[in-house]
């Protein structure tokens, strides 16, 4: 062929193009705006304005595409592509939305499960200023053009041909992704799920972007998500296979009471200064001062925050007091609430809804009626059906009763979104059935008031006013970050007075024997409910709420040297009145006599840790976690967030480790992970099958009390 034939077939070809280009500018333009939406969607959740596995989104945007050559008329195939536009940006906005109000979870298929707790779990709409203007510059930029240009578009040519081409290839890509769908999911193994820490999903939006994901969920939950039991005796054979160990601790609190505390976003940050790890916390007020005025004004916070959190002082300065002063917590409130109480929790589902009337002996209710008849009871200030507590506290966590807002005799906050009830109130109308003088008690309560949103509040009005008079974090209209820290310490006043009501109540309730007679110590002394109680505080999660953790603790990129401080937060154990010899440590300002534990631990070691100091041992297979006072270390996996951590490692898989810290182990942690991933999968199929109902949970406690009366002998 010579030169003109191919300059004349070339020339062909750019006038088809360009004929083809101005018939179907509108879907042109379309796939454009739509890949620049998802794009900035992406951009915004992860930090990345790409995707990896585009192949599901190319398919969604080539629906509209495929349906316009079908329509013959250029007003209707400008409506369709405008309201195909309209449809990606509410679906992407939905899940920025959850995204952001959740602190970072990317949409998995469970969540379906939570639909009807979606408000008060989405508490606020946190709008992501960027991706709505961006789109809605696109968006605006599209309908303008396809208005102006639509004069010079010759009418649309639907020709048989063109139809059959682009159906066959719209077949192709379906059918093309229905292969991928499967190749990703077909490794969703209930008896393996080693795979996942070696696979190439970063957990975020960039991989196959915001629809994507979500149509690669609806897949995995319609046809993926089934869980095999497989062999029923090997999974016995891997329950029962070690026992927990007693550690030095081991029965230093036999027969006490047991209290658990979730409070909710609690961080040390609430009543603490901490230069070095919150330098926007109360440091920041001593920002700008010379040596000698900052140790002066360090002295007077310092004093001043003891006048304004006198209780959780009480326990952070008691030689009774363990301090986990390296526990790390990265789930929502049910998840850690459960892993608190079952020290496990499964992959795929959100158990309260899932499983609400699962028989799970290994609880710590049941676990403690079985051996002792000890009765359990729950409390929120939340409302009765919220994350279906109601029916999962009573039917599988074994709790004898749940008591939420409506039950408790006072009258119910209702302003905003979602209860601000006050703990304070909770525990002074409650009180008297959460710590019974007459019987042993196990008590599980779970706060609220520090909740968030963070914004001003009628019922906490004298805390501000309290801050103020003291000094401490003034408001400030010009510092929107600042006051949303000012609003949460101030709701954490209320839980201080929660705990003070609380220890008091101990402090001056006679510890009573089964007939009601009071009973004396080893010096004459009547002994009180508080010598004899355990009282565990934790939180929940970081404070993520209006990214105040973040700011308190200046980490916003997984660069950071101390990312994982992100994820640090208090748990304190108080054994009675024992005094545990302190370790020296000294906390903060250096005034704490605590026993400090500087060893990673996280929620799923509060379990073990409490059956520990009690004197009871248990089966290690069924617990994530170990006692606080063992030499081993737990490894964190998030289900809310499907990541992998340590106070030193921060991954989704080996492969995408986003934080590493130089002195991590990875051959060390990679086995405890593997360890871990084997423990889950036992627990799915436990959750699945519903393993321990009817004779296999008679077979579970008849083990547990024979292990029990073991040791009970050495």
């Amino acid at each position: 062929m010579d030169k003109a034939a191919v300059k004349s077939k070339l020339d062909a070809i750019g006038k088809a193009i360009l004929a083809f280009a101005k018939r179907n500018y509108l879907m042109l333009g379309y796939i454009v705006a739509a890949i620049l939406i998802e794009l900035t969607g992406v951009a915004v959740t992860s930090g990345r304005f790409y995707m990896t596995e585009p192949w599901l989104y190319f398919t969604f945007i080539a629906i509209p595409c495929i349906i316009s050559i079908y329509l013959k008329n250029g007003k209707v195939r400008y409506a369709l592509f405008v309201t195909a536009l309209a449809a990606n940006f509410v679906l992407d906005f939905i899940f920025i939305v959850i995204f952001d109000s959740t602190g970072g979870t990317v949409f998995d298929y469970a969540m379906f499960g939570l639909r009807n707790d979606a408000m008060m779990i989405v508490e606020s709409l946190p709008i992501s200023f960027t991706f709505v203007f961006v789109s809605g510059i696109i968006i605006s930029v599209y309908c303008t053009l396809g208005v102006m240009l639509k004069k010079y578009m010759p009418e649309p040519n639907s020709t048989k041909s063109a139809m059959i081409i682009t159906s066959a290839v719209l077949a192709f890509c379906i059918g093309a992704d229905a292969m991928l769908l499967y190749f990703d999911n077909y490794q969703n193994n209930a008896n393996d799920l080693s795979f996942r820490l070696y696979r190439n999903e970063t957990g975020t939006y960039s991989n196959k972007g915001i629809i994507g994901n979500f149509t690669n969920e609806l897949a995995r939950g319609w046809w993926f998500s089934d869980i095999d039991m497989g062999d029923t005796g090997e999974l016995g054979d891997f329950i029962y296979a070690v026992s927990t160990e007693p550690t030095e601790m081991f029965g230093v609190a036999k027969d006490y009471n047991v209290v658990t505390i979730l409070c909710e976003s609690f961080e040390w940050f609430t009543f603490l200064m901490d230069e070095e790890n919150y330098p926007y916390g109360f440091a920041k007020q001593i920002v700008g001062l010379t040596e000698e005025e900052r140790a002066a004004s360090k002295a007077e916070i310092q004093a001043n925050l003891r006048k304004l959190f006198p209780n959780l002082y009480r326990l952070y300065d008691s030689e009774s007091t363990v301090v986990f002063n390296n526990a790390h917590s990265l789930d929502k409130t049910d998840i850690s609430e459960n892993k608190a109480i079952i020290g496990n929790y499964p992959l795929y589902e959100y158990i309260n809804n899932t499983y609400p009337t699962n028989t799970l002996p290994f609880s710590l209710p049941n676990t403690l009626k079985s051996l002792y008849g000890i009765e359990s009871n729950s409390f929120h200030d939340g409302t009765r059906t919220f994350y279906n507590r109601n029916v999962h506290h009573v039917n599988a966590l074994g709790f004898e009763s749940f008591t939420p807002v409506e039950d408790m005799g006072f009258e119910v906050d209702e302003t905003g979104l979602g209860e601000r009830n006050l703990d304070s109130l909770m525990m002074e109308y409650c009180k008297t059935r959460m710590f019974p003088a007459g019987r042993p008690f196990n008590t599980f309560i779970t706060t609220i008031t520090q909740h968030g949103q963070y914004a001003y509040r009628e019922n906490l009005k004298d805390n501000y006013a309290r801050m103020d008079e003291l000094g401490i974090l003034p408001f400030d209209e010009d510092d929107e970050d600042g006051n949303s820290l000012r609003y949460y310490v101030a709701a954490g006043m209320d839980l201080d007075k929660a705990v003070g009501i609380m220890l008091d109540y101990l402090d001056n309730t006679d510890y009573l024997d089964s007939d009601g007679n009071p009973v004396t110590g080893a010096d004459g002394k009547r002994l009180k409910l508080a010598d004899r109680t355990i009282v565990t505080m934790y939180g929940d999660h970081n404070c993520y709420y209006q990214g105040v953790s973040n700011y308190v603790k200046d980490i916003y990129s997984f660069d950071a040297i101390n990312y994982t401080e992100l994820y640090r937060v208090p748990v304190m154990m108080k054994i009675g009145t024992k005094n545990l010899g302190g370790n020296n440590h000294g906390g903060v300002d250096g005034t704490s006599n605590a026993y400090f534990i500087e060893k990673f631990t996280c929620v799923v070691d509060i379990m073990p840790t409490i059956l520990d100091v009690l004197g009871i041992r248990g089966f290690k297979n069924l617990m994530h976690g170990v006692s606080a006072f063992s030499d081993e270390e737990s490894v964190l996996y998030s289900r809310a967030y499907d990541k992998f951590m340590t106070d030193k490692i921060y991954f989704n898989s080996l492969d995408h480790i986003i934080y590493q810290a130089e002195d991590a182990d990875i051959e060390e942690i990679e086995q405890k992970c593997l360890e871990l991933l084997e423990k889950i999968s036992h627990i799915n199929r436990i959750f699945a099958g519903d393993f321990f109902k009817g004779e296999r949970g008679k077979v579970y406690y008849e083990k547990l009390k024979a292990l029990q009366a073991a040791s009970e002998e050495l």
